[in-house]
Formats: C-alpha cells, structure tokens, sequence
C-alpha cells in the first residue's frame, strides 16, 4: 500500500541535507597505502590516523596479496663535493668515475647534498643526507656484487656501514642500473602489536594471521609484513620501516539510538583533521564487499545495526540519495516497520524494523 505521508520528515531525511546526491553509487571505500617514508611503528601509526584511518588491518589475504609493498629509496654512493668546482660536483664515494642518467625531474631546482634511488621508478632523487633510507652496499673482493641492507640510516651511518663490512656504498654504471636495483625482501608495517601474551589489530578485530616460520619471536612488540612473501613477523617498534595505511569510509557506532537519532549522529560528525570530510548514514549495493561488513555486524554490541535504509512514500529509498538496487525488501512492510537493519544473523540480507528500537548503526564518510 503506497503512503502519502509527504511530511517534516521527509524534509529532514532528503530534501535539508546537503549531502543527498540522487544517482549515488557505492560509498564503501576500503583501500591499502603503502608509505615509502620510514618511521617508528608509533610514528607510522600517528601519519596513518592523521592522514586517513589507521595502520592497516588485514582480513584475509586476498587483501594482502595483489597488494604492491615492494617500493623502496635506497642511498647510493653518490653525493655533492662543494671542492669541485668544474662541471658536475657529484662524485661517488669510491672514487668511481661512472657518470649516471635518469635523474629526477627539476633537477636544477633539487636541494641536499646526497642522492638516493627510487626503486620502481629507477629514477635517482637528490636528498638530505641527514634522512634515513635503506641502502646498498658494494662487496669488497667481488666486482659487482651488491648487499641490499633494509636498516634505515643517514648518509653518513650508510657510508660508514659499507666501508665497515663490505667496501663501500654502491657505486654503478647507467647500464648496470638494472642489474643493482632488483626486488628486494624487507619488513612492512601493519597495525598488529602485541598486548602481553596475545597479538592485536589497533583499528579493527581480525582473525587473519600468517606468521613466518617461528614467528612470532621476543624481539618486539610490533608486527610487520614482508614485501615479498606477505609473511608476518614480530620487530623491535623502534625500528624505522615504511608502512601500510588503511582508508575506511564505514564507521560502526557502538552507541544505541532510534533511527531518525542515528540519522541526526552521523551528519553531525566530523573529522578531527580534515574539515573537508562529511558523514552520512550508510547506503550499500549489491556490488559491495559483504564479508567486509558482515564483519563490522558481528562486531557491534547489537544484534542488529541501523543502515541509512527507510521506506517512505510507497517505496524504500536510501536517505543520501543513493541509487535503490536490491529487490528483496518487503514491497508493503508491517506498520512502524519502515527503517533497515543489518542482522548478524541474516547473512548479509536487509530487514526492516520499527524505527523507534534502539541498536548501534552505520554511518560512512565522504569529501564533497
């Protein structure tokens, strides 16, 4: 039976909020970052919060495993010698004379004294040489034969290094780039640390764990991921690492509202960081990832959870606008049951509820 109940609260679920965008698609977004940037576990976890949710949670490992971490800088032996001062004053640290291409862009415009290379893009990057960057060193007694040390330090500490255990930093010809800047395997930040005897995701619960053989070890309380195998370990938290973040769009409230209260809570958030970003009640599609949500159900203190679902007007409508795909909704539901819910016991499928019940709910975030 169609409705025509054309009232203030259609008012206030679509027409007075300026988030509305009829013909909206899906608004579940939940992607990987990798950060080249090497920091502290804590720092690392400070940038991804800052910059977008948290140091990634993995689920399963399709997440992780088309994934691309492998992207390193590595200092080279190259750097600036303010004593020469005819043609180019980069000299290399072993006294090489190999003379190089495939330098950054603006080149003229590049500030420091130390060069550093970018792995995928094999383009070499004038930088700072007090940053701290993995880096290759050049074996003493065999000629071209290069050691890949993934422990972050300033120029000066890498040039000491090399001319310690090996013979210097990694000197080359612009035909033997390819040959010294291969694939290399070294550890990755996640969001996993250890909480006395058990290991935590700092953002979200997770049952995915894929240790390494003998892992996890005593040497630290937080966890990486290798770029190569996708393996998990245990690292002193000190450690300076590049990192994953993860971007979240869905946000679970643990809080029990009504429905048109849960409406109200969430287009009244806002980010502590970014004043650009708004938030609404979540609409979903049937392309959406359902084992990413359901997992968020099972995690509220519910047994239901509101969604940004209401039926007015004769039909079932997704209060942000959003185009209105699924075809399994009740056509003419029950009296007072006109608002949608996520069960943690209907496998993904939409109910409707009464509106004035009380449950935890979705909201999801957005820039305009």
């Amino acid at each position: 039976m169609k409705s025509s109940l054309f009232g203030p609260l259609i008012l206030l679920l679509v027409s007075s909020s300026s988030s509305v965008v009829f013909g909206l698609g899906s608004v579940v977004k939940n992607f990987y970052k990798p950060i080249q940037v090497v920091l502290s576990w804590k720092d690392a976890q400070s940038y991804c919060r800052r910059e977008f949710t948290d140091l990634a949670t993995i689920y399963t490992e399709s997440d992780i495993k088309n994934l691309s971490i492998n992207e390193y800088y590595s200092w080279i032996g190259l750097h600036r010698d303010p004593s020469q001062s005819q043609g180019s004053n980069w000299v290399w640290s072993d006294g090489e004379n190999y003379n190089v291409y495939y330098w950054q862009d603006n080149m003229a415009n590049a500030t420091g004294n130390c060069a550093v290379v970018k792995y995928n893009e094999k383009r070499i990057y004038v930088q700072d040489c007090g940053a701290r960057w993995f880096f290759i060193c050049r074996q003493y007694y065999i000629d071209r034969h290069y050691e890949f040390i993934p422990v972050a330090k300033t120029w000066p500490e890498a040039l000491q290094y090399c001319k310690s255990h090996y013979r210097d930093l990694v000197s080359f010809s612009s035909s033997y780039f390819e040959n010294v800047f291969i694939e290399q395997e070294f550890p990755v930040w996640i969001g996993l640390q250890r909480d006395g005897a058990s290991w935590n995701w700092t953002w979200e619960e997770s049952n995915y764990r894929n240790w390494q053989a003998g892992e996890p070890k005593n040497n630290g309380d937080c966890g990486s991921i290798s770029s190569m195998t996708k393996k998990m370990a245990s690292q002193n938290c000190d450690d300076l690492l590049p990192f994953i973040c993860i971007e979240h769009s869905v946000v679970l409230v643990k809080e029990n509202k009504s429905w048109e209260e849960a409406l109200e809570h969430c287009r009244g958030l806002s980010s502590l960081t970014n004043t650009n970003v708004r938030y609404n009640f979540l609409s979903l599609q049937p392309q959406d990832e359902l084992d990413f949500i359901m997992n968020k159900v099972m995690r509220a203190e519910s047994v239901e959870v509101w969604i940004g679902l209401r039926f007015l007007a004769g039909d079932w409508l997704w209060v942000n606008g959003a185009d209105m795909l699924h075809a399994d909704l009740p056509l003419c539901p029950t009296r007072g049951r006109h608002c949608g819910v996520l069960s943690k016991t209907s496998a993904g499928s939409m109910e409707a509820r009464d509106c004035s019940e009380r449950k935890n709910f979705f909201c999801y975030s957005y820039t305009p």
